[in-house]
């Protein structure tokens, strides 16, 4: 990612993901916390989408 990012709910940092749909080959990036009840972002075609989004949400 292009800066860090903190975790709104626990102030832990938070970390891009890959994910691989097995059915359909596709590739989409989500950014969230460790912990899978806090915040996360939806899956995305790229990590800088991602990241954009993020950043839209946060700040909005």
């Amino acid at each position: 990612m292009e800066r860090d990012w903190y975790c709104p709910y626990c102030g832990r940092p938070m970390e891009a993901r890959r994910r691989a749909d097995d059915a359909t080959g596709r590739i989409s990036w989500t950014i969230g916390c460790h912990d899978p009840r806090h915040f996360h972002t939806h899956g995305y075609v790229n990590a800088a989408v991602a990241e954009a989004q993020l950043e839209r949400l946060l700040r909005g």
